[in-house]
């Protein structure tokens, strides 16, 4: 019994002790109205854009990132370019968003001007789900950072 209780507790050290850093992401869902949510990620987003993946790379900067090119379809937010890149994690475990090349995405992005990233976190999704453009159409042409 002894001998027993002495492997596990050895074999519980050595999986502690082996063990590499791990992080989770994981993202509060939040009980809002959809309104409410897209009024909050307007707010909170340094740009907003729909637009096509064209290239994803590894980010020279971090090798746990990746730098996804889009072309622009459509501007809410943000400085008017035909062409915007963002980082966004590697991992979906790290936070990161799992986008393909040639598919159209919604994009909510943070950081600053030039140095634009996404999480999986944000209401950032595939233009397949359209929930968010009525919302953010109506905030644009009221040309105010509010929905009435």
């Amino acid at each position: 019994m002894k001998k027993s209780i002495y492997i596990s507790l050895a074999l519980a050290l050595f999986v502690v002790a082996s063990a590499e850093k791990s992080f989770a992401c994981s993202c509060a869902a939040s009980l809002e109205p959809e309104k409410k949510q897209v009024q909050q990620a307007f707010m909170n987003s340094r740009a907003i854009f729909s637009g096509e993946v064209l290239e994803i790379n590894e980010s020279s900067a971090d090798k746990n990132s990746l730098l996804v090119k889009f072309k622009v379809a459509k501007l809410w937010k943000g400085e008017l370019k035909n062409e915007i890149s963002i980082t966004t994690n590697k991992e979906s475990s790290m936070c990161g968003y799992g986008f393909e090349i040639g598919k159209k995405y919604l994009v909510y992005a943070n950081g600053l001007k030039n140095d634009l990233f996404v999480e999986n976190c944000s209401r950032t999704t595939n233009m397949s789900n359209k929930g968010d453009v009525k919302y953010l159409n109506k905030a644009t042409e009221n040309h105010r950072l509010h929905f009435r």
